[in-house]
């Protein structure tokens, strides 16, 4: 079960909101407004809402049923944001609006993606942009798909020493050993229908990117 999570409105994509009734919404912070504007009614709310007026707050205290957190808090608003979807039973979390703007928050977000309870529970986090998409590899097979909308993909070991196997790209590899910090795999392309990523150790962010 799918659920969107909208933190902000920066960097979205263009056609975020194209039959947005259709899928379920969770507003965070900002984001709640947002969606109230677009006339979507999000199936929970999370945050301080330091980031509204208090004109905005008020008109969202009339709209909905929210319970602003402390803004003296150990987790972020997107944190708790993803754990309320948990909780909930979603199991693919697509995050919006959720970059473009303080880099300690997007690191914190990342950390989210990271976080072995989420990959032990095999959730989906996926973080969407107008120019990237984002998302966890754990070890395993994994398959992704010739895109029009995104021509480059780079994979980003995140712990330990990785052992990745590409087929079907414009760079493919062979059990090729990539430790932190290594940056041989940016900027790969995907040249077949449907190419294979095989993780045998560790994980790896997948990051599918465009030029603007």
């Amino acid at each position: 079960m799918r659920i969107n999570l909208l933190c902000g409105d920066r960097h979205l994509p263009q056609d975020i909101f194209n039959n947005a009734q259709d899928v379920h919404w969770g507003g965070i912070d900002r984001g709640t407004l947002i969606l109230t504007n677009h006339q979507i009614i999000p199936k929970f709310t999370v945050g301080d809402f330091d980031s509204v007026t208090d004109e905005e707050r008020n008109r969202l205290k009339e709209t909905l049923d929210i319970h602003p957190v402390k803004a003296e808090k150990d987790d972020t608003d997107l944190a708790l944001g993803v754990e309320e979807a948990v909780q909930r039973g979603y199991n693919e979390i697509y995050i919006f609006g959720a970059t473009g703007g303080r880099l300690d928050h997007f690191m914190g977000m990342l950390q989210i993606l990271l976080k072995p309870i989420y990959s032990d529970k095999q959730i989906k986090l996926v973080v969407v942009d107008q120019q990237n998409e984002i998302q966890l590899l754990n070890s395993g097979i994994h398959t992704i798909e010739k895109s029009a909308e995104y021509k480059y993909v780079s994979f980003i070991p995140v712990n330990g020493e990785v052992t990745l196997t590409l087929k079907g790209f414009k760079y493919n590899l062979q059990q090729q050993h990539l430790e932190i910090g290594s940056t041989l795999t940016i900027s790969n392309e995907v040249e077949e229908p449907i190419a294979h990523i095989n993780v045998e150790n560790g994980q790896v962010l997948q990051m599918r990117s465009k030029d603007l």
